[in-house]
């Protein structure tokens, strides 16, 4: 073997023994966050069906729309998106960084104190021992273990960054370190202020509406972002299309995702200029989502119709236009006139909704599409299912979020009109809200599909074919340039 090659051959092995070192902490990540996801897909299914027909539940106390709302929420966010962004922040970091992990079974260990703390949080909402804050609602005793479980595991990502061998930080790695030195600050701060019993009711809202924001944008977003800033150069085979709009992009989120949220309480008993600024700065993420979306756009040219092939960069890629999407109808409902009518209504949920799973979830999946099948050594076993996953989970958050979107502009119509009864607007929004069941049992469905091609990923029992990574469509001829073929053909 030539001298020329040997840099190129000992890079392979290198990733190869990061892979390795890293197979049995992604996978239990990924395999437990699937889980999750499938669990909180059959609650938001029950949910919606409790909401529609609360008469059907009647029997059954623990099923009304009032605990498997909650529950279906929180084991979403912290059974399904936390763990996922951990798994997959573990892979970006190790390969941006060149490190392999040491001591995986602690990792593993605290994975599994992580789903601990998460099932009893949601046992404690069942049973009504929560605090009826939304995405904050386990018993007020488990928010700090959960962060110091949450620190058990970044720690590793950090000390990653910290051993990493080139200087100058990727992007990637700068959107990852934000998220994982963001949540304990937003945690902290908001379980520290929601628990004071002496603390006012209104301010414990308004803490409460800032997290859920600093939750989307500079928890979940950031990795979703990292992991979208890797997959697409990867999979074209181009570098980023220009690194001083990602820094602009980055920089950007971080000056003004911190103070958004407040607006969800326009005119309501707050400081008028709290909703006035976060209005203001929600105004301003327009910046960081266009410059993603550029950049992405930019980096594809001449190759956007590999999205057709590739899962990882349909997913990510549709990321990209739900984050554009989902922060253009933040800003509809920053706007003074149509947030003051839509507050408190459906509608805000079906906004969050883009982001958390048009946004964050799918990125998510194109991202565990393709770091799988490099930690396992076998392919994904059927295109067809995973083209069955993208339309079944696409339709189903776009169903939900526009039939909320609309049964939030019945619902805000009478809920401005103090002349009529709150009850009218719960009647108004109800023929839209029955979309909210089709839309969970087709998320539901396509979930069931990616956990049974992850199950046997994890086994080991996928598609062992040389000639390349399993595609969503017929595979074109010009389509080798993909990195993983490159390394099967470097180790061979």
């Amino acid at each position: 073997m030539s001298t020329d090659t040997t840099p190129a051959v000992d890079d392979v092995h290198l990733r190869a023994r990061i892979d390795r070192s890293l197979r049995y902490p992604l996978l239990f990540f990924f395999t437990s966050a699937a889980a999750w996801l499938a669990a909180s897909s059959l609650l938001g299914f029950l949910s919606a069906l409790s909401l529609n027909a609360p008469d059907f539940f009647e029997r059954f106390p623990l099923l009304q729309y009032g605990k498997l709302q909650p529950i279906h929420l929180n084991a979403l966010i912290y059974g399904w998106a936390m763990q996922a962004g951990f798994g997959v922040s573990l892979w970006l970091m190790a390969r941006l960084t060149r490190n392999v992990l040491r001591n995986p079974v602690t990792l593993v260990i605290m994975g599994h104190l992580w789903n601990l703390v998460v099932a009893v949080g949601l046992l404690s909402i069942l049973f009504g021992w929560g605090t009826s804050m939304p995405w904050l609602d386990f018993h007020a005793g488990l928010w700090p273990v959960l962060l110091l479980v949450y620190i058990g595991i970044v720690i590793w990502i950090i000390g990653m960054f910290a051993a990493r061998s080139e200087r100058t930080p990727f992007i990637s790695q700068l959107y990852i370190l934000a998220s994982v030195f963001w949540f304990p600050w937003i945690f902290l701060t908001a379980n520290g202020f929601i628990h004071q019993d002496d603390g006012s009711a209104v301010m414990k809202a308004g803490i409460n509406a800032w997290y859920i924001s600093n939750m989307i944008y500079m928890v979940l977003g950031p990795i979703a972002l990292a992991a979208s800033y890797y997959i697409v150069p990867k999979v074209t085979g181009r570098p980023v299309y220009s690194y001083a709009l990602a820094n602009i992009g980055f920089w950007s989120l971080v000056l003004f995702s911190g103070w958004t949220g407040m607006n969800r309480y326009m005119g309501g008993p707050l400081p008028a200029w709290l909703p006035t600024v976060g209005s203001t700065a929600t105004i301003f993420l327009a910046i960081p989502a266009l410059a993603v979306l550029y950049n992405q756009v930019k980096t594809m040219e001449g190759k956007l119709a590999w999205a057709n092939y590739s899962p990882a960069l349909r997913f990510a890629f549709f990321g990209t236009i739900s984050l554009v999407v989902g922060v253009a109808l933040n800003i509809i409902l920053a706007i003074f006139p149509l947030g003051k009518t839509l507050q408190f209504t459906q509608a805000q949920g079906g906004v969050d909704l883009v982001s958390v799973y048009g946004f964050f979830t799918m990125t998510m999946f194109g991202a565990i599409y393709f770091i799988v099948p490099r930690i396992v050594g076998c392919e994904w076993p059927n295109g067809q299912m995973i083209r069955f996953h993208f339309w079944f989970s696409a339709y189903g958050v776009g169903a939900i979020a526009a039939f909320m979107i609309f049964a939030g502009m019945a619902q805000g119509h009478v809920i401005g009109n103090y002349t009529e009864e709150f009850t009218t607007a719960v009647e108004r929004g109800k023929p839209y809200l029955a979309a909210l069941a089709i839309g969970w049992f087709l998320i539901g469905l396509s979930n069931v599909s990616f956990v049974a091609q992850l199950g046997l990923m994890a086994i080991r029992r996928g598609r062992r074919d040389e000639e390349g990574p399993t595609l969503m469509h017929k595979k074109p001829e010009d389509y080798f340039t993909n990195e993983l073929v490159a390394e099967k053909a470097a180790k061979a």
